[in-house]
C-alpha cells in the first residue's frame, strides 16, 4: 500500500494498541486518504512537548478535508501508530469524558489534579474553539478528555465531570474507571495482555496488506497461519480455512474504507 513515496506501509509492532491505534493502521492504508494527505497544505503541523511531557498541537484553523476522515489534522500515512501524531476529532470518537476545570480553592488539595497525574502518554490538541482535547493513552486503552476552563494545560485544577445524559451513565462510569487506573495510585499496574480482538485485528491487517499486494487467498493464509496448517487444511471438506481467509480480507478492506471509525473509543 502506498506510503510517503508510493511504496508500502512499514510493518509495525502492535503490542498494547488501543482502538485509535488500530483505526489509524487501517486508515493509513486507504489510497484516498493518502491522496488527500499529499494534497494537504501544510502536510505537517508542528507540535510541542510541554514541561510535563504532554505533546500539544495548536491548530491555526480548521482542516475540513482531514475532518472528513475523523481527524483534526492530517497525519503522515507512512508512519505507524506509535510514531504518527494522530489527533482524532472529538466528533469521531464514540465516547468523550467532558470535564469543567475549576480553579482550586484552599483546603481541597485531595481533589486537585494535573494532567501529569495520569501516568500515560498524553496528546493534547487545541482547535480554533480553544477547547483542549487530551488523549490519555496506555496499556491498550485510549481515553479522550475534553477540558473546558483550563487556560494552561500544565496548571492544577479541580475537575468537575459532566454527564449530559443518564443513558450514557454506564459508558461514562467505565471511562472514569479506566481514567482512574492511570492515576498515581495505580501507576504500577501491569501492561494489558493482548486480547482475542487484537489478534483478529492483526490478522485482518495482515490479510489487507497481502491482498493489496495482489496475493492469492492461499498465499495470504500461509502468511497468517503458516504453510504447514494451510497444506493440511486448505483442501479440507469444510473449507473453513478458505472461508476464514476470505472473511479476514473482507474485514480488513471494510475497516480501511471507513469501518475504522467503529474502533474509536
Amino acid at each position: 500500500m502506498p506510503g510517503r513515496a508510493g511504496g508500502q506501509a512499514e510493518p509495525c509492532g502492535t503490542a498494547n494498541y488501543d482502538g485509535g491505534d488500530w483505526a489509524w493502521e487501517f486508515l493509513r492504508r486507504n489510497r484516498d486518504y493518502i491522496a488527500d494527505w499529499r494534497g494537504s497544505v501544510p502536510r505537517h503541523l508542528p507540535w510541542i512537548t510541554l514541561i510535563d511531557g504532554t505533546k500539544l498541537l495548536r491548530l491555526p484553523r480548521r482542516f475540513p478535508r482531514a475532518e472528513k476522515w475523523g481527524l483534526h489534522a492530517f497525519a503522515d500515512p507512512a508512519l505507524c501508530a506509535g510514531e504518527a501524531p494522530v489527533f482524532w476529532h472529538a466528533n469521531a470518537l464514540k465516547r468523550v469524558v467532558r470535564v469543567s476545570a475549576r480553579k482550586p480553592h484552599n483546603g481541597e488539595h485531595g481533589s486537585v489534579r494535573r494532567l501529569s497525574d495520569f501516568k500515560a502518554s498524553r496528546r493534547a490538541i487545541i482547535g480554533v474553539d480553544g477547547v483542549p482535547v487530551v488523549l490519555i493513552k496506555g496499556r491498550g486503552v485510549q481515553i479522550p478528555l475534553e477540558i473546558r476552563g483550563l487556560p494552561v494545560l500544565t496548571a492544577p485544577f479541580t475537575p468537575v465531570f459532566e454527564l449530559h445524559d443518564l443513558t450514557d451513565l454506564t459508558a461514562q462510569t467505565e471511562l472514569l474507571r479506566r481514567l482512574q487506573s492511570f492515576s498515581e495510585a495505580a501507576c504500577g499496574a501491569s501492561e494489558r495482555l493482548p486480547s482475542m480482538s487484537d489478534e483478529r485485528l492483526q490478522h485482518a491487517l495482515i490479510a489487507l496488506d497481502e491482498s493489496l499486494k495482489g496475493h492469492t487467498y492461499r498465499q495470504i493464509a500461509i502468511t497468517i497461519f503458516g504453510e504447514k496448517k494451510v497444506a493440511e487444511e486448505w483442501q479440507g471438506a469444510s473449507q473453513f480455512l478458505k472461508d476464514r481467509t476470505r472473511r479476514l480480507v473482507a474485514k480488513g478492506t471494510e475497516l480501511m474504507k471507513g469501518g475504522y471509525r467503529e474502533l474509536l473509543g
